[in-house]
């Protein structure tokens, strides 16, 4: 395109050109926040496998002696089969007393001890519930157990000093996990063991809830250590001082003699010296690379275990919608255009592993901008109405682009869809472009629809900027008022809010100093930012939304061929096929078949004759179930096709059909493709019968020549024949080519038919064709006009019919036949014959 045309297809500023179809037809998407949410909640079934996982028998070698390996265990809930957790809530109730039985968690000493106490207590009482509940009850109950075993862990860690409950509390949890991960049953008078593997999501979260634990530990002690100690000369905590193994700098301000056991370290020592300063600076910098040295390991795992969880995710969403997209009749294929389809199936799938990692990151930044908010709460309320103000602004901000943002990513995603359609129509297409010479026309069409697909594209990424942009602005303003306000009480002598429980934790700004300034600042600022990112996330999850509904959208779709699941396989066909009274319509108001009545017997060459449009193929695909007829019957040996399994159905109906797909790999693979475990004999055997066994010995590797995508480089007549070898290989007992021989010279016409009758000796065979020498070779001529048969019989009993519709057409054929031949005789020269 030449630059003017570019440059007002695609201008520096503004929202370019876009054609009518895209433009105006839309107004901003009105569903609500729980329209969003339960698009993506219907992602839940192709992430549970990852949560769930599977079970896996423990070697039974390792328990009875006899040396067998369990085998894959379905999910499945306690009790089924036998399996059981019976034993975890008396190991709890074990582990549970031997905190108060050891001492390692006193009653009665402090409050602290007793909370703990009764948190253990309380799983121990939930570990028993489970034993009686199921359903909803027991998935409620279950996280409930969950919740309580962490906040005791998060408390023990930071609020109790020492080590000893910390492991109590740490026996009981490890002892609820046993539900979840370990189950027995008594087989046979065998002990049997299992265990749940293949977790992934589970496992994954818990790495992360760890290493954002380890970071949280790590700046909560170096911004104190760095802060208050290295730079002002303040004495280090108690707590700290223990844990860098230096008791002798602590200076007794941070805590009360009772909230520890024995007295204060050193309670006179009000400043640090010089060598004490420049010590810990060296304790600063061990700290630091030992805790970056711990946080590698999850830096460099983590991304690529949340690839290979979302990659699973991704294909079982694909493989689920490719499924449902073979299900799905040939009216619906009829209808949408092949692009659309690619897209969906490529790129809308796709959105199931960015909804998975919005939901992560979605839970990361809610999970910081709480903690920041409590801190912040903590220090001071004012600084928590602060935080807090960040998220109001945003939900009105959010409320005003989320719809605008829905409507115009579903544009984009179909104008993207529409491109990809054009693309696969233009190269699918490309010898009758080639034959018009049509390069140009075709070109001008793909740069449109590429324009409009840009165009659309670009438009969801400036609203997405301006989110960006107006949300910074809006976390920016409170960020600059809290650092103000922080600033003025650093420089007095302000309290913070929550000084006795900053004391408790070991930390040493119980006033506003200049680590509370930092450490604030620091929560501020992440509490702000995880609002940003929040507001961001949200932007992007209308895109994906859109994306999977376009997924869902196919997967609602309910197939019209239906399958019973308790349908039996189809019986050897011996006795007949019958239509019986059949009428069918793609469309109410277009009927294609009309009171269609007649049978087949096994060994019989039925041919099915009539004008273009009179149902021919139509009347075959019913045979199939590609479609059910609308009233009437087809049945096989009596039995209703809608009462017998599909695939077992299909299995037994083999297809030459006149399009003649070829793929683009080897002359075997071509010919067996319905039968991939088919012999070389078998495939030749099959090759014989279509009369192209000679083409094939005449190729440079014979069976492993490797076709071009839809055998571009063979002639028809070399499509069709692999086609039907195609279809013979399959040794079905039903066998419907259509047009099977309309791209064939007469000689090997006959060599053709010839085989077929000899092979299909006990077999059914339909033959849909419009040339007389082919109709002559069937046993019976089926005749349809306008869907209704008006004739059948033998090819002599239908000539005997004067004005026959049959003896018509032949009568006709003959007469064009003649012609051809005497006009082709008259351009011969005298003599020449």
């Amino acid at each position: 395109m030449d630059d003017m045309k570019q440059a007002h297809a695609f201008p520096f500023w503004g929202e370019g050109e876009a054609p009518p179809k895209t433009e105006g037809v839309r107004e901003p998407d009105e569903r609500g926040f729980a329209a969003i949410v339960k698009i993506f909640a219907r992602t839940w079934p192709y992430l549970l496998p990852q949560v769930i996982g599977y079970w896996r028998d423990v070697p039974r070698s390792r328990l009875a002696g006899d040396g067998e390996a369990g085998e894959d265990a379905s999910n499945e809930d306690e009790s089924a089969d036998g399996w059981s957790f019976r034993h975890v809530p008396p190991l709890v109730t074990v582990l549970t007393a031997i905190g108060p039985l050891t001492g390692w968690l006193p009653y009665g000493t402090d409050w602290p001890h007793d909370l703990l106490l009764a948190a253990t207590g309380l799983m121990t009482i939930l570990t028993w519930a489970l034993l009686f509940l199921k359903g909803r009850a027991y998935v409620g109950v279950s996280l409930a157990l969950a919740l309580v075993g962490t906040a005791a862990l998060l408390f023990a860690v930071f609020a109790v000093g020492g080590l000893a409950d910390n492991m109590a509390v740490g026996l009981v949890a490890l002892g609820c996990v046993c539900i979840w991960v370990l189950q027995y049953r008594i087989d046979r008078g065998r002990f049997r063991l299992r265990v749940r593997l293949g977790s992934h999501l589970v496992y994954y979260f818990a790495l992360v809830w760890a290493a954002t634990l380890l970071t949280m530990v790590i700046a909560l002690f170096s911004v104190d250590l760095i802060s208050q100690s290295i730079l002002q000369a303040e004495p280090l905590t108690p707590f700290l001082a223990d844990f860098i193994g230096r008791p002798e700098l602590s200076g007794g301000s941070a805590e009360t003699p009772e909230a520890r056991e024995g007295p204060p370290a050193n309670v006179d020592l009000e400043l640090l010296t010089t060598e004490q300063r420049h010590s810990l600076k060296w304790v600063y910098a061990v700290f630091m690379v030992g805790s970056w040295i711990a946080l590698i390991p999850s830096a460099m795992f983590l991304p690529y275990y949340y690839i290979f969880i979302m990659q699973r995710v991704n294909q079982d969403l694909r493989t689920a919608l490719l499924d449902r997209w073979h299900r799905l009749s040939i009216r619906y294929h009829s209808d949408h255009r092949v692009g659309d389809s690619v897209y969906r199936l490529y790129q809308d799938s796709a959105q199931v592993t960015a909804v998975i990692g919005t939901i992560t990151q979605a839970a990361q930044l809610l999970n910081t901008y709480v903690i920041g908010v409590v801190f912040l709460a903590a220090l001071d309320p004012i600084l928590g109405t602060i935080a807090l103000s960040v998220v109001v602004l945003a939900l009105v901000w959010g409320r005003w682009y989320s719809p605008r943002m829905r409507e115009k990513s579903l544009t984009s995603r179909e104008a993207n869809s529409d491109f990809t359609s054009r693309l696969q129509e233009s190269f699918a297409a490309v010898r009758i472009v080639k034959a018009y010479g049509a390069s140009e026309p075709e070109q001008e069409r793909l740069v449109q629809d590429s324009i409009t697909a840009f165009n659309a594209s670009f438009r969801v990424r400036s609203l997405m900027a301006i989110v960006g942009v107006v949300t910074f602005t809006l976390a920016a303003a409170a960020l600059l008022g809290g650092q103000l306000l922080m600033a003025v009480w650093a420089q007095g002598t302000r309290e913070v809010f929550a000084a006795v429980l900053v004391g408790l934790v070991g930390l040493s700004f119980m006033k506003w100093n200049l680590a509370a300034y930092n450490w604030a600042q620091d929560q501020l600022g992440a509490s702000s930012e995880s609002v940003r990112s929040l507001v961001t996330l949200w932007a992007q999850a209308q895109d994906m939304a859109m994306g999977l509904d376009r997924v869902f959208d196919i997967l609602d779709i309910e197939p019209d061929v239906k399958n019973d699941p308790n349908a039996p396989p189809m019986p050897p066909f011996v006795r007949e096929i019958r239509f019986s009274h059949v009428d069918f319509a793609y469309e109410q108001d277009r009927p294609i078949l009309r009171d269609v009545s007649f049978a087949v017997e096994p060994g019989t060459v039925t041919a099915i004759v009539g004008p273009t449009g009179s149902g021919k193929s139509s009347l075959m695909s019913l045979l199939a179930r590609l479609f059910d007829p609308d009233s009437g019957s087809v049945s096989i040996d009596g039995v209703d096709l809608r009462k017998l399994d599909v695939d077992s159905l299909r299995h037994n109906v083999s297809f030459a059909l006149q399009e003649n797909v070829l793929f683009g790999m080897s002359v075997r693979d071509n010919i067996r493709y319905a039968v991939p475990d088919a012999s070389d004999d078998e495939v030749y055997r099959a090759a014989h019968v279509a009369c192209v066994d000679e083409y094939i010995a005449g190729l440079p590797q014979g069976l492993d020549t490797v076709l071009s995508d839809r055998g571009g480089k063979l002639s028809t007549g070399q499509r069709q024949r692999l086609s039907i070898a195609r279809a013979v290989i399959k040794d079905a007992p039903i066998l419907i080519l259509d047009e099977p021989t309309a791209a064939l010279d007469a000689h090997t016409e006959h060599r053709v038919l010839e085989r077929l009758s000899a092979w299909g000796e006990s077999r059914a065979i339909f033959l849909i064709t419009h040339r007389i020498s082919t109709i002559r070779q069937a046993d019976r001529i089926v005749y349809l006009d306008r869907g209704a048969i008006v004739e059948s019989g033998s090819h002599d009993e239908l000539m005997q019919f004067d004005q026959g519709r049959y003896r018509n057409l032949v009568e006709t054929e003959g007469r064009l036949t003649k012609r051809s031949d005497d006009a082709g005789a008259a351009r011969l020269p005298e003599g020449g014959a």
